[in-house]
Protein backbone atom coordinates (compact mmCIF):
# COMPACT_ATOMS: atom_id res chain seq x y z
CA UNK A 1 0.00 0.00 0.00
CA UNK A 2 1.56 3.31 -1.16
CA UNK A 3 1.31 6.37 1.19
CA UNK A 4 -1.55 7.88 -1.08
CA UNK A 5 -3.57 5.23 -0.59
CA UNK A 6 -3.20 5.61 3.25
CA UNK A 7 -3.67 9.41 3.76
CA UNK A 8 -6.79 8.90 1.45
CA UNK A 9 -7.86 6.53 4.34
CA UNK A 10 -7.03 8.89 7.33
CA UNK A 11 -8.75 11.79 5.55
CA UNK A 12 -12.02 9.61 5.18
CA UNK A 13 -11.81 8.42 9.02
CA UNK A 14 -11.40 11.76 10.02
CA UNK A 15 -14.31 13.36 8.58
CA UNK A 16 -16.54 10.10 9.52
CA UNK A 17 -15.73 11.59 12.98
CA UNK A 18 -16.22 15.01 13.05
CA UNK A 19 -19.51 14.36 11.37
CA UNK A 20 -20.41 11.50 14.61
CA UNK A 21 -19.04 14.56 16.63
CA UNK A 22 -21.39 16.99 14.95
CA UNK A 23 -24.68 14.39 15.41
CA UNK A 24 -24.02 13.73 19.30
CA UNK A 25 -23.69 17.74 20.15
CA UNK A 26 -26.70 18.21 18.31
CA UNK A 27 -28.77 15.66 19.76
CA UNK A 28 -27.00 16.49 23.28
CA UNK A 29 -28.69 20.03 22.66
CA UNK A 30 -32.11 19.11 22.00
CA UNK A 31 -32.67 17.15 25.83
CA UNK A 32 -32.18 20.22 27.91
CA UNK A 33 -33.00 18.01 31.27
CA UNK A 34 -29.60 15.82 30.24
CA UNK A 35 -27.52 18.99 29.57
CA UNK A 36 -28.15 20.87 32.68
CA UNK A 37 -27.95 17.72 34.89
CA UNK A 38 -24.57 17.42 32.99
CA UNK A 39 -23.30 21.13 33.44
CA UNK A 40 -23.81 21.14 37.16
CA UNK A 41 -22.74 17.62 37.60
CA UNK A 42 -26.09 16.22 39.74
CA UNK A 43 -27.10 12.70 38.62
CA UNK A 44 -30.64 12.39 38.54
CA UNK A 45 -30.61 9.81 40.98
CA UNK A 46 -29.48 12.48 43.34
CA UNK A 47 -31.87 14.83 43.10
CA UNK A 48 -34.40 12.75 43.52
CA UNK A 49 -33.05 11.52 46.99
CA UNK A 50 -32.41 15.07 47.56
CA UNK A 51 -35.90 16.05 46.70
CA UNK A 52 -37.30 13.38 49.04
CA UNK A 53 -35.11 14.47 52.38
CA UNK A 54 -36.50 18.02 52.02
CA UNK A 55 -39.62 19.45 53.21
CA UNK A 56 -42.84 19.94 51.65
CA UNK A 57 -43.17 23.22 49.91
CA UNK A 58 -39.40 23.60 49.49
CA UNK A 59 -36.92 22.61 47.06
CA UNK A 60 -34.06 21.71 48.52
CA UNK A 61 -30.82 24.06 47.21
CA UNK A 62 -28.64 20.99 46.76
CA UNK A 63 -30.18 20.26 43.22
CA UNK A 64 -31.28 24.16 42.34
CA UNK A 65 -29.52 26.11 40.25
CA UNK A 66 -27.29 28.58 42.24
CA UNK A 67 -28.12 32.06 42.11
CA UNK A 68 -26.27 34.76 39.99
CA UNK A 69 -23.53 35.52 42.16
CA UNK A 70 -23.92 39.11 43.68
CA UNK A 71 -21.43 41.80 43.71
CA UNK A 72 -19.34 41.51 47.17
CA UNK A 73 -19.99 44.35 49.18
CA UNK A 74 -16.59 46.81 49.93
CA UNK A 75 -15.44 48.43 53.47
CA UNK A 76 -15.27 51.71 53.49
CA UNK A 77 -11.17 51.65 52.88
CA UNK A 78 -12.24 50.00 49.64
CA UNK A 79 -11.08 46.17 50.35
CA UNK A 80 -13.74 43.70 49.73
CA UNK A 81 -15.72 42.26 52.51
CA UNK A 82 -16.21 38.36 52.06
CA UNK A 83 -19.90 36.95 51.94
CA UNK A 84 -20.14 33.81 53.42
CA UNK A 85 -23.89 33.59 53.61
CA UNK A 86 -26.28 32.93 50.44
CA UNK A 87 -29.42 35.11 50.22
CA UNK A 88 -32.30 33.12 51.14
CA UNK A 89 -35.76 33.38 50.13
CA UNK A 90 -37.74 35.65 51.92
CA UNK A 91 -35.17 37.02 54.32
CA UNK A 92 -33.82 40.88 53.69
CA UNK A 93 -30.07 41.87 53.33
CA UNK A 94 -29.57 43.75 56.30
CA UNK A 95 -28.87 47.71 55.28
CA UNK A 96 -25.11 48.52 55.21
CA UNK A 97 -23.41 50.09 58.22
CA UNK A 98 -23.38 53.73 58.40
CA UNK A 99 -20.53 55.53 57.91
CA UNK A 100 -18.76 57.08 61.34
CA UNK A 101 -18.69 60.71 61.70
CA UNK A 102 -15.24 62.70 60.24
CA UNK A 103 -13.25 63.09 63.33
CA UNK A 104 -12.68 66.96 64.55
CA UNK A 105 -9.83 68.52 63.61
CA UNK A 106 -7.16 68.57 66.73
CA UNK A 107 -6.76 71.75 68.10
CA UNK A 108 -4.09 73.93 67.93
CA UNK A 109 -1.14 73.59 69.69
CA UNK A 110 -1.54 77.11 71.09
CA UNK A 111 -5.73 76.54 71.54
CA UNK A 112 -4.48 73.70 73.81
CA UNK A 113 -2.09 74.84 76.00
CA UNK A 114 -4.45 78.24 76.39
CA UNK A 115 -7.08 75.81 77.68
CA UNK A 116 -4.85 73.67 80.11
CA UNK A 117 -3.61 77.27 81.11
CA UNK A 118 -7.28 78.46 81.77
CA UNK A 119 -8.63 75.05 83.52
CA UNK A 120 -5.40 75.05 85.90
CA UNK A 121 -6.61 76.48 89.12
CA UNK A 122 -5.00 79.25 90.40
CA UNK A 123 -2.37 78.57 93.51
CA UNK A 124 -4.61 79.11 96.98
CA UNK A 125 -2.83 80.40 99.96
CA UNK A 126 -3.04 76.73 101.80
CA UNK A 127 -1.21 75.14 98.63
CA UNK A 128 1.22 78.41 97.50
CA UNK A 129 4.90 77.99 98.80
CA UNK A 130 5.73 79.38 102.17
CA UNK A 131 6.87 83.57 102.17
CA UNK A 132 10.64 83.26 103.63
CA UNK A 133 10.94 84.83 106.44
CA UNK A 134 11.66 88.52 106.28
CA UNK A 135 14.47 89.68 105.91
CA UNK A 136 15.51 93.12 108.47
CA UNK A 137 17.49 95.29 106.31
CA UNK A 138 20.68 96.37 106.86
CA UNK A 139 21.12 99.67 108.52
CA UNK A 140 22.44 102.34 106.15
CA UNK A 141 26.56 102.77 106.62
CA UNK A 142 27.10 105.84 108.70
CA UNK A 143 30.17 108.11 107.42
CA UNK A 144 32.07 109.65 110.28
CA UNK A 145 31.65 113.29 110.54
CA UNK A 146 34.29 114.97 108.88
CA UNK A 147 35.79 118.51 110.40
CA UNK A 148 38.28 121.18 109.71
CA UNK A 149 40.26 124.31 110.29
CA UNK A 150 43.31 126.07 108.40
CA UNK A 151 45.96 128.22 109.58
CA UNK A 152 46.97 130.65 106.49
CA UNK A 153 50.04 132.95 106.20
CA UNK A 154 49.72 136.72 105.77
CA UNK A 155 50.06 138.05 102.62
CA UNK A 156 53.78 138.24 101.05
CA UNK A 157 55.02 135.54 103.29
CA UNK A 158 55.05 131.20 104.02
CA UNK A 159 55.41 129.26 106.48
CA UNK A 160 59.26 128.02 106.47
CA UNK A 161 59.95 123.95 107.08
CA UNK A 162 62.18 124.47 109.89
CA UNK A 163 59.78 126.64 111.81
CA UNK A 164 56.68 124.19 111.15
CA UNK A 165 58.37 121.30 112.90
CA UNK A 166 59.33 123.24 115.91
CA UNK A 167 55.83 124.25 116.55
CA UNK A 168 54.14 120.98 115.47
CA UNK A 169 56.45 119.01 117.95
CA UNK A 170 55.51 121.81 120.44
CA UNK A 171 51.79 120.99 120.17
CA UNK A 172 52.00 117.20 120.32
CA UNK A 173 51.80 116.81 116.60
CA UNK A 174 54.59 113.75 115.09
CA UNK A 175 55.18 112.80 111.65
CA UNK A 176 53.69 109.71 110.98
CA UNK A 177 51.66 107.91 107.79
CA UNK A 178 51.46 109.81 104.75
CA UNK A 179 54.40 112.19 105.02
CA UNK A 180 51.43 114.64 107.50
CA UNK A 181 51.47 114.95 110.89
CA UNK A 182 49.32 112.89 113.73
CA UNK A 183 47.76 114.18 117.04
CA UNK A 184 47.91 110.40 118.86
CA UNK A 185 46.69 109.71 122.66
CA UNK A 186 46.99 106.37 124.18
CA UNK A 187 43.46 105.36 124.72
CA UNK A 188 43.75 101.61 126.86
CA UNK A 189 46.52 100.66 125.90
CA UNK A 190 45.38 101.44 121.89
CA UNK A 191 46.83 104.65 120.27
CA UNK A 192 44.45 106.67 118.58
CA UNK A 193 44.91 109.53 116.24
CA UNK A 194 42.74 112.44 117.31
CA UNK A 195 42.99 114.51 114.37
CA UNK A 196 46.16 115.49 111.42
CA UNK A 197 47.30 118.31 109.87
CA UNK A 198 48.33 118.03 106.14
CA UNK A 199 49.81 120.50 103.53
CA UNK A 200 47.45 123.21 101.93
CA UNK A 201 48.86 122.81 98.58
CA UNK A 202 48.26 119.01 96.99
CA UNK A 203 49.17 116.74 97.64
CA UNK A 204 48.99 117.71 100.94
CA UNK A 205 52.30 115.60 102.10
CA UNK A 206 55.32 117.31 103.74
CA UNK A 207 59.17 116.27 102.72
CA UNK A 208 59.99 115.75 106.69
CA UNK A 209 63.96 114.72 104.69
CA UNK A 210 64.13 117.93 103.43
CA UNK A 211 62.11 120.89 105.96
CA UNK A 212 64.97 123.30 105.09
CA UNK A 213 64.38 124.28 102.13
CA UNK A 214 60.14 123.62 102.12
CA UNK A 215 57.71 126.24 102.26
CA UNK A 216 54.20 126.34 102.22
CA UNK A 217 50.94 129.09 102.39
CA UNK A 218 49.18 126.90 105.01
CA UNK A 219 48.35 124.81 106.64
CA UNK A 220 45.26 122.23 107.64
CA UNK A 221 43.92 120.53 110.48
CA UNK A 222 41.11 117.66 110.09
CA UNK A 223 39.51 115.02 111.75
CA UNK A 224 37.43 112.13 111.27
CA UNK A 225 34.28 112.04 114.26
CA UNK A 226 32.42 108.04 114.52
CA UNK A 227 30.07 109.14 117.58
CA UNK A 228 32.87 108.62 120.26
CA UNK A 229 32.82 110.24 123.84
CA UNK A 230 36.20 111.91 123.37
CA UNK A 231 34.86 113.48 119.50
CA UNK A 232 34.07 116.85 121.84
CA UNK A 233 36.90 116.59 123.48
CA UNK A 234 39.25 116.30 120.11
CA UNK A 235 36.66 119.11 118.53
CA UNK A 236 38.33 121.46 121.45
CA UNK A 237 41.59 120.88 121.28
CA UNK A 238 41.82 120.48 117.21
CA UNK A 239 40.87 124.68 117.69
CA UNK A 240 43.06 125.13 120.60
CA UNK A 241 46.44 124.05 118.43
CA UNK A 242 45.51 125.68 115.43
CA UNK A 243 45.52 128.61 117.47
CA UNK A 244 48.70 128.20 118.80
CA UNK A 245 50.14 127.28 115.35
CA UNK A 246 48.67 130.56 114.19
CA UNK A 247 50.17 132.74 116.92
CA UNK A 248 53.81 130.87 116.72
CA UNK A 249 53.59 131.20 112.53
CA UNK A 250 51.61 134.40 112.32
CA UNK A 251 49.06 133.19 110.55
CA UNK A 252 45.10 133.65 110.73
CA UNK A 253 42.51 130.97 111.70
CA UNK A 254 39.95 129.91 109.35
CA UNK A 255 36.84 127.39 109.27
CA UNK A 256 36.11 125.21 106.43
CA UNK A 257 34.62 127.48 104.10
CA UNK A 258 37.68 129.68 104.49
CA UNK A 259 36.29 132.48 106.43
CA UNK A 260 37.64 133.82 109.82
CA UNK A 261 36.83 131.34 112.44
CA UNK A 262 34.37 132.75 115.14
CA UNK A 263 32.29 131.98 117.94
CA UNK A 264 29.45 131.26 116.71
CA UNK A 265 31.33 128.80 113.93
CA UNK A 266 32.65 126.94 117.07
CA UNK A 267 29.26 126.61 118.44
CA UNK A 268 28.15 125.09 114.75
CA UNK A 269 30.72 122.92 115.11
CA UNK A 270 30.14 121.61 118.30
CA UNK A 271 26.48 121.00 117.87
CA UNK A 272 27.60 119.01 114.92
CA UNK A 273 29.30 116.71 116.93
CA UNK A 274 26.89 116.30 119.27
CA UNK A 275 24.18 115.44 116.37
CA UNK A 276 26.80 112.87 115.26
CA UNK A 277 27.38 111.52 118.74
CA UNK A 278 23.20 110.75 118.48
CA UNK A 279 23.27 109.27 115.03
CA UNK A 280 25.77 106.68 115.80
CA UNK A 281 24.01 106.13 118.86
CA UNK A 282 21.00 105.09 117.28
CA UNK A 283 22.93 102.80 114.75
CA UNK A 284 24.34 100.98 117.76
Amino acid sequence: MDANTIRIILIVIGAVLILLLYLWERQRGKDPDSADDDRWGVDDDQDDAAQTDAPYGIRNSAGAAPPHPEPMPRSRAGAEVEVTEQRQPGRRTPAPAAAPPPAKPAKPAKAAKASAASAKPAATPATAAPDSEPTTPAPPRLEPLLIQVSVMSGRGHSFRGTSILDVAESCGLHPGEMDIFHCLDEFEDETRVYFSMANLVKPGTFPFEAMDEFTTPGLVLFAQLRGRPEDMTILDEMIATARKLAISLRGDVLDDMRCTLTVKKQDEMRKAVLANQARWAKSA
